[in-house]
């Protein structure tokens, strides 16, 4: 068989087999419903998502012969692997992502969405930076936990530079000013309706 009758074979295999899959596509039922329903096109689609195992195994595989050459800290970036692989293959079975990261090799991260809202006794909601919230359609910063926590009649923090609260008697902790702020009184419910409408008014004034 010359190359060209060969070519011709396996176009016509592969042919075949898309027609067959075409008729009778897998059912995928070890994997979860909404992830095998996902088009091929989306970023964490079945087809996507394989594909990242496939590479991370590589890479975990990589890390594994480097270890046992002994380069630096190959075993733990084995170790990293390793668990992204676990993440991705729990996805596909539950349809949750629970890596911080995504991509073929971690190279993107995942921002996290607050779905439903919890609050403290004096009203004030429960947030955590970087988290996406409804009530503010924004990310949550330093800079708005400390704009809401004077609304509600709560002491302002210190954060570090990496958004870490700055702890009392830390080596890194700022001078302290002569000038004192006066406490606020809670707001009232008018109040922070008002507080959300202020803050999405800005919001869109910076988008433009």
């Amino acid at each position: 068989m010359n190359q060209k009758t060969k070519q011709e074979k396996i176009d016509r295999l592969a042919k075949a087999r898309e027609e067959r899959y075409k008729k009778n596509p897998p059912a995928y039922k070890q994997y979860n419903a909404t992830v095998v329903a996902k088009p091929d096109d989306d970023e964490f689609s079945l087809k996507s998502v394989r594909a990242w195992i496939k590479e991370a195994k590589e890479m975990k595989k990589v890390e594994h012969s480097n270890h046992l050459h002994g380069v630096a800290g190959a075993l733990a970036r084995r170790v990293t692997w390793e668990s992204y692989i676990g993440q991705m293959e729990s996805y596909l079975r539950t349809g949750t992502w629970g890596s911080k990261f995504a991509g073929p090799r971690m190279e993107k991260r995942v921002k996290v969405m607050c779905l439903a809202m919890a609050y403290y006794p004096n009203g004030k909601p429960k947030r955590e930076m970087g988290v996406w919230y409804p009530d503010v359609r924004d990310e949550w910063t330093p800079e708005l936990e400390n704009e809401e926590r004077v609304a509600y009649g709560m002491k302002e923090l210190t954060y570090t530079d990496s958004g870490s609260i700055l702890v009392e008697g830390s080596t890194r902790r700022k001078k302290k000013t002569t000038t004192t702020k006066k406490k606020r009184k809670p707001m009232t419910a008018a109040q922070k309706k008002a507080f959300v409408a202020r803050m999405k008014k800005a919001r869109e004034a910076k988008m433009g």
